[in-house]
């Protein structure tokens, strides 16, 4: 949440902000002239807080210096379902790959034969060479994966710390 006063009346404070909105591409979700502004900003391959898709609301109240605006700002829950889901799928598909290699390793090293150890077979019978490159292979797709899923959260955590930046740079166009 962010607050500012500015020393305009509030229904020019409310036509300027909206139009520093407008200009800066924001999406009008809903308002309630003069009182308050709902807009949608970002998009969501967005990964800065600026960058990222939220939604932000202004609310207006006449103040004795002019008029109080309040910024309340939040993800959008769109860009916070592709995240989850995004690293929920990702770390399916690394831990799939995990266990494709120590399928294929259990094959080289004591001869198990396991799920995916038809991989490893070329023309009907083992082949070391192309089992070896399985293994590294899956094995490293497995593990840029889980790096990808900590630099995801990390990055969430980076948004949802900032998330009112964009609201502080709007609210800081309104002239005094």
């Amino acid at each position: 949440m962010l607050e500012r006063s500015v020393g305009l009346e509030t229904e020019k404070a409310y036509s300027e902000l909206r139009g520093i909105l407008l200009e800066k591409g924001c999406k009008i979700v809903s308002e309630e002239p003069p009182k308050r502004v709902s807009i949608e900003h970002g998009s969501l391959r967005g990964v800065s807080p600026k960058s990222a898709k939220k939604v932000v609301s202004y609310e207006f109240s006449p103040d004795k210096s002019g008029t109080r605006i309040v910024s309340y700002s939040s993800v959008s829950s769109d860009w916070a379902n592709l995240t989850l889901w995004g690293n929920v799928l990702a770390g399916v598909v690394a831990a799939l790959f995990w266990w494709i290699a120590a399928d294929i390793d259990a094959l080289l090293v004591d001869g198990t034969s396991g799920y995916w150890t038809w991989l490893a077979r070329a023309f009907g019978y083992p082949d070391v060479q192309y089992a070896f490159f399985m293994v590294n292979v899956t094995k490293a797709l497995s593990i840029v994966l889980v790096v990808t899923i900590l630099l995801e959260i990390l990055d969430v955590f980076i948004v949802y710390r900032g998330i009112d930046s964009f609201a502080a740079e709007t609210l800081g166009e309104l002239k005094q």
